[in-house]
């Protein structure tokens, strides 16, 4: 059949699949062959001459350092760096420019580095050569990841995952670097000049979702921050006791047009694409627009590092 000819080997596990849900897999996947990707972007670049090759070859390497300062009413003096969305895979490979974002994080002198999921892309094969390369990160509370719904394989809410991704070892991988996953856990940092909690949630979009178990250890009456990759996350921990929770996926809304806004938006709650949000009082979000894509396009809405002072009252004005 010509269906089981066009999969990849990696996906002839949807033999014992019905028919539509064979179709709806391939479709999903078909923008994983290069020959696929390849024609796209001939006909992005030749549709969108100016814009199209902006979006393809400028955008996607640029480098944006946002800097947000943030009250918490719990007194702490944090200096946070978040990334997010890597996407390391076959389309988004790019060694030079994950280093250059590394050196221009660095010398932002974070006193905690957190990385917020979807390491990966369809690929185990990245696996070790990714965290190779985040070891280069440094602060002196340490660097710290959650997961995305891609280091599980998984692309949309309530689906088992279906790219092939190990995210146990992909964890390993990086603690072997120094760098520790928080999958449903949480971190104390009691001899911190004013100590705090840090959770890191499972994906929202998994089964691995598990805020009980990430919260059950914190101190409740000390600072908390959140790692949780998908910002619709907020609405099922309302009742847990976060002051900050960092979050990605949506890449800010990857393509933006003016006055049309973002092509896709994979969550609820649009307006949580990008940047700082009260989600609650006295609970901050902030959602990060990534480094990485899945198909090699941005526009207007340029690859971020984020540096988050949290200073414990708002600046002057």
């Amino acid at each position: 059949m010509l269906l089981d000819f066009l999969l990849k080997p990696s996906y002839r596990y949807l033999n014992n699949m019905p028919l539509k849900l064979r179709l709806k897999e391939f479709f999903r996947t078909l923008h994983h062959r290069k020959w696929v990707r390849v024609i796209l972007y001939i006909l992005i670049n030749v549709g969108l001459p100016i814009v199209g090759t902006y979006a393809n070859f400028i955008e996607v390497r640029r480098l944006s350092v946002s800097r947000i300062p943030l009250p918490i009413k719990k007194n702490l003096k944090l200096k946070i760096a978040q990334l997010s969305d890597i996407h390391m895979g076959p389309t988004n490979n790019s060694v030079s420019f994950l280093q250059r974002a590394i050196r221009t994080l660095n010398n932002q002198k974070p006193d905690i580095i957190l990385l917020t999921g979807d390491f990966l892309q369809w690929d185990m094969k990245y696996s070790k050569a990714l965290a190779n390369i985040l070891a280069s990160l440094k602060a002196p509370l340490g660097v710290y990841a959650s997961l995305g719904n891609h280091d599980y394989g998984v692309c949309h809410p309530g689906e088992e995952p279906h790219d092939p991704v190990d995210f146990n070892q992909f964890i390993a991988d990086l603690k072997t670097k120094g760098i520790k996953t928080l999958h449903n856990h949480a971190v104390v940092f009691e001899n911190y000049s004013t100590p705090f909690n840090l959770v890191g949630l499972g994906d929202l979009w998994t089964s691995s979702f598990k805020p009980e178990d990430g919260f059950k250890n914190i101190n409740p009456h000390y600072p908390t921050i959140l790692m949780s990759h998908n910002p619709d996350s907020f609405e099922a921990l309302q009742n847990y006791p976060f002051d900050l929770m960092l979050s990605g996926h949506v890449h800010g809304g990857q393509i933006s047009f003016p006055f049309i806004g973002p092509l896709v938006v994979p969550v609820k709650h649009r307006h949580l694409r990008r940047g700082l949000h009260e989600v609650a009082k006295d609970k901050w979000l902030y959602t990060n627009r990534g480094l990485g894509y899945t198909l090699k396009a941005r526009f207007l809405s340029i690859p971020e590092i984020a540096i988050i002072d949290i200073t414990g009252s708002f600046p002057s004005a």
